[in-house]
């Protein structure tokens, strides 16, 4: 906060009086005394110039309140601000320092807007955002300590009920089990109560910036909250880069004990040295982070198409490829089509007018969907063994296998990012060379099934029995979900370059075309254009061209 000291009156004090001053003006950087105040506000140059009481100026932060408003190597006002260097300056700075620089902005341009600039509202929704991650590592760690709690409790009558048994021997085998299950707790207990005390150390720093954030809103000059911002948004940086390690570093990993009793107890007395063992285990964090940044950028990016713009959507048959039996499918960057022709458990590679470049026979059975990964390599989902298998198209081999909690159907990569559809838990992604999966949107009631598309800024996906199809954010935020009687039993899922959203309604037979705010549906195709059973889709955004697998009827 400023100083809490008393605040004299500057014009008094020139002419060698000493008077407290009971309100302060910024433009002109000294406090003023009542008498004083009417002077300066009968003066045509000074009287408006946003006056504020000494008691609203202390409680501006020192970093704030200290700002000059005059050049200390001049001596003179800033009149303008250099975007090169982004700095302030006075007429003579622009002369000796600033003489080759462009963008020499006036400053008075500059800082108008300051109190209700973008970038206010930006650092003051950080602030939020890091308030609210914060509360819910708070809450998933206590959680967690909870967890541990009862998982100790429960191996604990594990080992009771088993020494009742057994006969004096194993006392000592029961203190050693009992101390390495006790150690394992304390340790864990220990790591999370030790980033909760960081936690709540980083949540005071919060606080204060939030309190400063108020004050500099309500009584900071338009300079001083031009300047302040800036400050602050370096230290919301800093604190944004400490909950962001908190990911990184394996910091927010859900802690387990399992223990596990040793079975042969029938020889027990001659042969078993130990009750059994004590591990912990670590996985992914159940929370994802949200940050104000990511979301500003998303909704700059976000350029939709007129909803009115799917009545002009019209499609006609080009191609008809002779394969049944497909279930997903996929357009490369250069514009080969690659289907999943789950039937003969293979994947096909086929050139623009369906004819067959590349065969590649897979190890694994039941395939449902595939997705590029770049030029050279694909992922295809195996629900049945519940893993994703990143192929190699030159080399025809698997080069990873990525195992998934539950069954995995639709999956979708864009920037080295893979999404797919988890049965039963919701949208869950991962980075292709990642070792943790996270879970983008929670859904418990999503179907087998299910299929995912993702554009620059959002994700979309359908959930089969349920008949909905929803759009989210790419940090998890849902925008809309549609369901209406033109979608049944929706799978595949694709969108174009203006955000219309085409689904293959398997209930119906029929393709339909979603507007981009989800309020407007249209149907494209039916049976009699030749779906029948329709799985996967795919848009070649270059070409303009909608591939659809059918399963019954040649894709």
């Amino acid at each position: 906060m400023a100083s809490s000291s008393i605040v004299v009156c500057g014009v008094c004090e020139s002419q060698h009086s000493t008077t407290t001053a009971e309100f302060w003006c910024p433009e002109c950087d000294e406090g003023l005394c009542s008498k004083c105040l009417n002077f300066h506000n009968a003066s045509k140059a000074l009287r408006y110039h946003a006056v504020i009481s000494t008691d609203n100026y202390k409680q501006l932060p020192p970093s704030i309140a200290n700002i000059s408003q005059f050049c200390s190597e001049h001596n003179r006002k800033f009149k303008n601000y250099c975007l090169q260097d982004e700095s302030l300056c006075c007429p003579l700075c622009i002369q000796s320092n600033h003489d080759k620089c462009m963008g020499i902005l006036s400053l008075e341009k500059v800082i108008e807007t300051a109190k209700a600039s973008a970038l206010l509202e930006s650092l003051d929704q950080n602030l939020k955002d890091i308030k609210l991650n914060v509360e819910r590592v708070v809450k998933d760690r206590r959680q967690n300590l909870s967890e541990i709690k009862e998982q100790r409790q429960k191996s604990h009558d594990e080992i009771k009920q088993v020494r009742i048994k057994i006969n004096e021997h194993l006392d000592s085998l029961e203190q050693r089990i009992l101390r390495d299950l006790n150690t394992a707790e304390e340790k864990i207990k220990s790591q999370i109560e030790e980033l909760l005390e960081k936690v709540a150390l980083n949540t005071e720093k919060v606080d204060l910036l939030q309190t400063d954030m108020r004050a500099i809103r309500e009584y900071a000059s338009d300079l001083q909250a031009f300047l302040g911002s800036k400050m602050i948004e370096t230290e919301i940086q800093t604190h944004e880069k400490f909950m962001h390690s908190l990911f990184e570093d394996a910091s927010l990993h859900k802690m387990d004990i399992n223990c596990k009793i040793n079975d042969r107890f029938s020889d027990i007395l001659t042969s078993v040295t130990s009750m059994g063992s004590v591990s912990v285990q670590s996985s992914p964090p159940l929370i994802v982070m949200h940050t104000g940044n990511e979301k500003q950028v998303q909704s700059r990016s976000v350029q939709c198409a007129p909803p009115s713009a799917i009545n002009d959507v019209k499609l006609r048959l080009q191609t008809n490829i002779k394969y049944t039996g497909v279930t997903g499918c996929c357009v490369s960057s250069t514009g080969d089509i690659i289907i999943i022709h789950k039937q003969n458990n293979c994947v096909l590679i086929l050139n623009e007018d369906g004819t067959l470049m590349n065969f590649i026979p897979l190890s694994t059975r039941n395939p449902v969907d595939v997705t590029c990964i770049d030029d050279k390599k694909i992922a295809v989902s195996f629900p049945d063994s519940k893993q994703i298998q990143i192929i190699n198209i030159t080399t025809k081999k698997v080069e990873r296998t990525i195992k998934t909690a539950s069954q995995c159907y639709g999956v979708s990569c864009r920037d080295d990012q893979l999404t797919f559809c988890g049965t039963g838990r919701g949208l869950q992604s991962l980075k292709v060379s990642g070792k943790f999966t996270s879970t983008l949107v929670k859904d418990e009631t999503l179907s087998s099934w299910s299929y995912v598309a993702t554009s620059e800024d959002k994700v979309y996906f359908t959930n089969s029995s349920h008949h909905t199809v929803t759009c989210c954010l790419l940090t998890g935020e849902k925008m809309w979900e549609y369901t209406d009687q033109l979608v049944c039993y929706p799978q595949g899922i694709a969108v174009d370059e203006d955000s219309n959203v085409y689904i293959a309604s398997n209930g119906n037979n029929d393709i339909t075309v979603l507007s981009s705010d989800g309020n407007h549906a249209k149907k494209l195709l039916d049976k009699d254009n030749g779906i029948d059973k329709p799985f996967g889709l795919a848009f070649d955004v270059k070409k303009g061209k909608l591939v659809v697998a059918n399963y019954s009827n040649p894709a």
